[in-house]
């Protein structure tokens, strides 16, 4: 035992002498008199940087916003681009016939009223000689009291022929020449795309069996799914922005026009409809999309915390948040070159179920002050020179 103490006294000596043996090196902090230190086992509360190593340090402080100042947030979630059910339409014939041409394959563009299909049926042919029938027989009877008769028996004819689906310009045709067409000419009943071809040339057809389908792409559904417990912040009209992979530089706009009632079971996500116009074709069914919906800050803060309205929120970047062990700090500069280390809570703003972004901002619950200004570059260069001061006083 008393070998052990005359060692530990020399070893004492020693460290004494060697700390008095030369000039104390500069600094890079200068510690004021400081009543904000917290309890003496942990790192102070306050430093000064000298210039040079504030310039080193490359601090950069932003200033702490309330709602009114920060903007509104996004609930982003996954998408697929759909066709507007309202611009989709199957184009058939009317009647049983036998295909003799296509006007159209698909992949093609069409106009409204273009000509599609010719088709050969026996029914069309016998149809408009019984109106030709008809129409010459009213003009026998013309000024005899089987006029009105005649003339309602060819006036019956002539719808006949509309209902088969021939143009207003074919039976007035057929009504000045009088002659009948072999083929009846099936149009497109808007300007589209053929999305898909269902039969070929010499194919015989029956009445609505389906020959084209035909899509106006200028407007299309993106349809997004919602998680669960993301639908508080989703509304009808809600503005939305879409993006693709093939054209990363391009944003897409449209508004929620409705949500669907059905839950998915697995995902538990509500599938929202985004109209949005696509003049230019860009965006063509089947898709894979990034929805970004605009969502109030407040909202999303209600939602996960239960905090106040939007005009009362305190934010700062994301990047002003460090952590300490379990907990988060701050630095704020309360004089110049001096900071203080501000222990804090935060909330995310970002939505429940969104993707996070990069640049987010987060909520303040406690610890800051609107007006004050936050260390957003070199907060770990200030909390490492915390922890040496520390370790500085704690040795001596």
């Amino acid at each position: 035992m008393a070998t052990h103490d005359r060692w530990m006294t020399a070893f004492a000596l020693s460290v004494f002498v060697a700390g008095c043996g030369g000039e104390a090196p500069d600094r890079a902090v200068e510690r004021p008199e400081d009543d904000h230190n917290e309890a003496t086992d942990e790192a102070p509360a306050r430093l000064t940087l000298s210039e040079a190593a504030q310039r080193t340090a490359g601090i950069r402080t932003v200033e702490v916003l309330t709602g009114a100042g920060t903007d509104p947030v996004a609930l982003e979630v996954p998408g697929r681009v759909e066709f507007d059910p309202r611009r989709v339409a199957v184009v058939s014939s009317r009647i049983a016939g036998r295909i003799e041409r296509l006007g159209a394959v698909e992949g093609d563009h069409v106009r409204e009223a273009q000509a599609v299909v010719w088709l050969y049926s026996p029914a069309h042919l016998t149809a408009q000689h019984d109106f030709l029938q008809a129409r010459r027989r009213a003009e026998r009877l013309a000024g005899t009291e089987d006029e009105e008769g005649a003339r309602a028996l060819a006036t019956a004819a002539r719808q006949r022929l509309a209902s088969m689906g021939v143009r207003q310009d074919e039976l007035d045709r057929l009504t000045a020449s009088g002659a009948p067409s072999d083929l009846l000419v099936i149009t497109a009943p808007f300007r589209g795309s053929i999305m898909e071809a269902h039969s070929l040339a010499g194919t015989a057809v029956e009445p609505g069996i389906p020959i084209f389908t035909l899509a106006d792409l200028s407007a299309v559904d993106v349809v997004a799914s919602v998680p669960e417990r993301s639908l508080p912040l989703v509304r009808l009209e809600q503005e939305a922005s879409v993006a693709i992979p093939a054209y990363p530089d391009m944003r897409f706009t449209g508004r929620v026009e409705r949500l669907r009632d059905q839950l998915d079971p697995e995902t538990r996500t509500v599938e929202a409809v985004i109209h949005v116009p696509n003049e230019r074709g860009h965006l063509r069914p089947g898709m894979y999309a990034t929805v970004r919906l605009a969502s109030d800050p407040g909202a999303t803060v209600a939602l996960r915390t239960g905090a106040r309205a939007r005009d009362s929120l305190l934010t700062i970047p994301d990047s002003a948040v460090v952590s300490d062990g379990d907990r988060r700090i701050a630095f704020v500069e309360v004089a110049p070159r001096t900071y203080e280390r501000r222990v804090i809570e935060v909330a995310t703003l970002t939505p429940p179920g969104s993707a996070e972004p990069t640049d987010r901002r987060v909520v303040v619950r406690s610890g800051l002050a609107a007006g004050e200004r936050v260390v957003v570059h070199g907060a770990f260069t200030l909390k490492s020179e915390l922890a040496k001061a520390a370790l500085g006083e704690h040795g001596h």
